[in-house]
């Protein structure tokens, strides 16, 4: 008789990760079925129109690599997106708490696990909407695995592992070409080992090059798919290198008093939601302990929170860039934690989490209501072939009416760079397809750094304005003759 072969069992600190992830999506439920927001409509617009038009993408311009439109194209509506955005959150859960795992144990897993899941249910930080950061996420926190195992791990398999890390690094980029954290880790956990220990130094350059070799192999594959789908290399490096350079440029100029709003509440976030604390702790651990991969979390920190400050915008949702690389070094940080204060941390992420699954459920705040009434009567009042333009920066607005734009730019920023003196708005709506509808969300005037003498004299000689909805007035093309539902009931 066979011998019956012995179950595998499943390691006791993944439990611990399954309900660090099973709490996160608690949380992160209740806003699935919420309108999509400027970003999530923004890029479902230009996933959808790839290929059809001269714009980068096709139909839309956005200053982002190509990885994130397929998955946009991938998502196709935004109930989809946020699923793809909740699975993106809890494989970043599971990446961080292998890397913590590799690094020092199955007990900082959990904890690392925990902290990372904490944050991605944090409302504060944006995460009831899909954006660049969260998507990328996953290929961060594997790379920060992939590394931690090609460095500290089985000899016999570390260049497989820096090849995938190389290649989870770049596609980290690929999603958004700001977030260089999966290589930066690595790079900066390889040059501490090296300093650390001469006797390594060959190993590690192994590593390093393997490494280098996925990252290019990775980006060349990207560029070539792009290409094959009508966005070229040239055009790729004007739309996410030259226009950041110019639009950085633009933000300095144009930096008014919400500016400097953001930046306050940007680091008040910071600092009150936690991140400020493990950042200040692991300065102070690793400073001490030279502990090889807390240095590389902590050097992943810093260059990430440059990033972020040097971009200029400071929204809250650039934030969840910190979250895998402050979830490792929370992971690390616990081998420092005496018993009592381990409790404690233990209890207050518990609070934390099951609080923000109680304000999602009790609050449910909607930041994107007045948009979507305006779409709403945008659709009730279309018919076939009509199209219509935002201005500026309410891709939702386009994305509800259910309507396409002659404009290709979606985002205030774009137009404030590319389209400054509104020309190319100008003969959008005095050329022979112009839209049917013209929604002035924004305004019309100087203060968006835009110049509307050009627009103007076109806009009353061929546009009436019709309605006003949630305080925006809608305007509407003169050769359009019909009637039109009753301005909507704003929230």
């Amino acid at each position: 008789m066979a011998a019956t072969p012995p179950r595998t069992r499943v390691p006791a600190w993944w439990w611990g990760v399954l309900v660090a992830v099973l709490l996160m999506v608690a949380a992160r439920l209740p806003f699935l079925g919420d309108a999509p927001g400027r970003d999530e409509a923004g890029y479902l617009l230009v996933g959808h129109g790839w290929g059809d038009g001269p714009a980068v993408y096709g139909r839309y311009w956005v200053d982002r690599p190509p990885l994130l439109v397929w998955i946009l194209q991938l998502a196709g509506d935004v109930d989809t997106l946020r699923l793809i955005g909740l699975v993106a959150s809890a494989l970043t859960v599971v990446g961080v708490a292998c890397a913590a795992r590799i690094a020092a144990g199955r007990s900082t897993a959990v904890w690392a696990a925990a902290a990372t899941a904490t944050f991605f249910a944090a409302h504060w930080l944006g995460v009831a909407r899909v954006n660049g950061e969260m998507l990328a996420a996953p290929f961060v926190a594997w790379s920060m695995a992939a590394a931690a195992y090609a460095l500290l791990g089985d000899r016999r398999r570390r260049l497989p592992a820096a090849v995938l890390a190389g290649a989870l690094g770049a596609g980290a980029m690929l999603v958004k070409q700001t977030i260089v954290d999966g290589l930066v880790f690595a790079l900066a956990l390889a040059a501490v080992l090296a300093w650390q220990d001469r006797r390594s130094r060959r190993d590690v350059g192994r590593v390093v090059a393997a490494g280098a070799a996925g990252a290019v192999l990775t980006v060349a594959v990207a560029l070539l798919a792009a290409a094959a789908r009508g966005t070229t290399p040239v055009e790729l490096f004007d739309a996410l290198v030259r226009f950041r350079f110019d639009a950085g440029e633009v933000i300095r100029r144009s930096a008014s008093g919400a500016t400097t709003q953001r930046l306050f509440a940007l680091l008040a976030t910071w600092a009150g939601s936690g991140l400020a604390v493990i950042t200040v702790l692991a300065v102070r651990h690793a400073h001490r302990s030279r502990e090889p991969v807390l240095l590389a979390a902590l050097a992943t920190v810093i260059v990430t929170s440059v990033t972020a400050l040097l971009g200029g915008s400071y929204w809250a949702h650039y934030l969840q860039q910190l979250v895998p690389a402050i979830g490792l070094a929370a992971g690390l940080l616990t081998l420092h934690l005496r018993p009592r204060v381990a409790t404690l941390a233990a209890a207050a992420v518990l609070a934390v989490t099951v609080g923000n699954v109680v304000w999602a459920v009790a609050a449910r705040p909607n930041p994107d209501q007045k948009a979507e009434v305006v779409g709403a009567w945008l659709r009730d009042a279309s018919q076939p072939g009509d199209t219509v333009v935002v201005t500026f920066g309410q891709a939702n607005i386009v994305r509800e009416s259910g309507l396409d734009s002659p404009y290709p730019y979606l985002w205030s920023l774009p137009v404030r760079t590319l389209d400054p003196r509104l020309t190319e708005l100008a003969r959008v709506l005095d050329g022979p397809d112009r839209p049917t509808f013209l929604v002035d969300w924004s305004r019309l005037d100087s203060t968006w750094g835009v110049d509307p003498a050009t627009v103007q004299p076109i806009l009353d000689e061929h546009y009436e304005r019709v309605a006003r909805v949630c305080g925006r007035f809608i305007w509407m093309d003169r050769d359009v003759k019909r009637s039109l539902p009753a301005e909507a009931r704003c929230p």
